[in-house]
């Protein structure tokens, strides 16, 4: 198997596992635009481990989405507020640790406003470093782990400024940057009604992201 392709020293027991995994014996999470999401133990470590489906152009489409995604993975790291990543390991599996928690569709907050407080940092702090989301209206894309810390899942569709990606990449982030401020204002009061003063600053509902909304 082709050794991980994110970190400078891959761990190569975790490519021996790899190579030998039944996939299918893993616990199932679900499953996102690229493939389908499994939990295993390996070693004293709980992973999701994401993997393309499909065959053809399909699978091919969905392996360059998953390649795309662990490049996004490998400009967050060490951030706060995502899952680390372990490598994209044969082009097949993406290797994250598994958030234990919650997710926060069924979560109940104990301090709303510190939650949300941590949930804009990390936004921010994301979006500093050229990511943005695109997709966190999601619930089923934010969960908490145990220490009641919010944290971003599934960066399948995330967008990343480039430094060479010229005017339309730069419009793109920066439209994709706002949707994930609005998303924040929408999944703290469940709706863009009754907003604080404090927090409609953030919102800016462009014409485009207005219509994709009624068509949903």
């Amino acid at each position: 198997m082709t050794r991980s392709q994110s970190l400078s020293h891959p761990d190569e027991a975790l490519a021996d596992w790899l190579e030998q995994l039944d996939f299918a014996s893993g616990i199932s999470l679900g499953r996102s635009n690229q493939g389908e999401v499994r939990r295993f133990r390996f070693r004293d470590t709980d992973l999701a481990i994401k993997t393309p489906s499909g065959r053809g152009a399909l699978r091919w489409l969905r392996v360059q989405s998953l390649k795309r995604e662990y490049r996004t993975y490998r400009r967050l790291e060490g951030l706060p507020g995502f899952a680390r990543c372990h490598g994209l390991f044969d082009e097949r599996y993406l290797v994250l640790d598994y958030i234990e928690g919650e997710d926060f569709r069924h979560a109940r907050l104990a301090d709303r406003e510190r939650f949300f407080d941590r949930l804009l940092e990390t936004l921010r702090s994301m979006h500093a470093r050229g990511i943005a989301h695109g997709d966190l209206k999601r619930k089923d894309n934010l969960r908490i782990d145990r220490d009641g810390h919010p944290v971003i899942l599934d960066l399948g569709t995330a967008v990343r400024r480039k430094p060479d990606g010229g005017r339309l990449n730069r419009k793109l982030f920066d439209f994709i940057r706002q949707t994930d401020l609005n998303a924040w204002v929408k999944l703290k009061y469940g709706s863009y009604n009754r907003v604080a003063n404090s927090d409609r600053a953030l919102l800016k509902r462009s014409r485009l992201e207005r219509w994709l909304g009624r068509m949903r």
